[in-house]
């Protein structure tokens, strides 16, 4: 029987996927209990759609990606942080600071691709990655 599962089912599938079930399974197990329903006609083509919209978002953020990749190439992007008098900060940057500091540059950044592999907690400039799905991008903040 195949199935379109409405969610991730551990060794079956994942979420929106057409597998192939026993008889059994798939109507006595998957299908009650909203983890699936059948592959009707109507149904694949609502599957279909989702696909299409997911990777057409896929390809969107991948664009967004690199455009916001190619605009910090040149751009060194300063945050303002309160410090002590041996230049460490009285609290670590956060994200939103970065993302804030970025719009102030005229840098827009998606809060999902931004990675701060250790908290800032000093003054001067540091290495703050972009990625998506695999592709790195490394830029650099000024802290003040």
């Amino acid at each position: 029987m195949k199935v379109i599962l409405l969610q991730d089912v551990a060794k079956i599938g994942r979420k929106h996927t057409i597998v192939n079930v026993p008889d059994g399974y798939g109507q006595n197990q998957l299908i009650p209990k909203g983890l699936a329903k059948p592959a009707t006609p109507e149904n694949l083509k609502v599957v279909e759609r989702i696909h299409a919209e997911k990777g057409a978002k896929d390809n969107a953020t991948e664009e967004r990606f690199f455009a916001t990749k190619k605009a910090l190439e040149d751009t060194v992007v300063s945050v303002k942080g309160r410090k002590s008098d041996n230049g460490h900060l009285f609290a670590a940057i956060k994200p939103e600071e970065i993302l804030n500091a970025a719009k102030d540059a005229g840098v827009s950044i998606d809060s999902s691709m931004l990675q701060i592999p250790t908290p800032i907690k000093t003054t001067g400039e540091h290495e703050v990655k972009l990625s998506h799905k695999g592709q790195v991008a490394v830029f650099k903040i000024n802290i003040e």
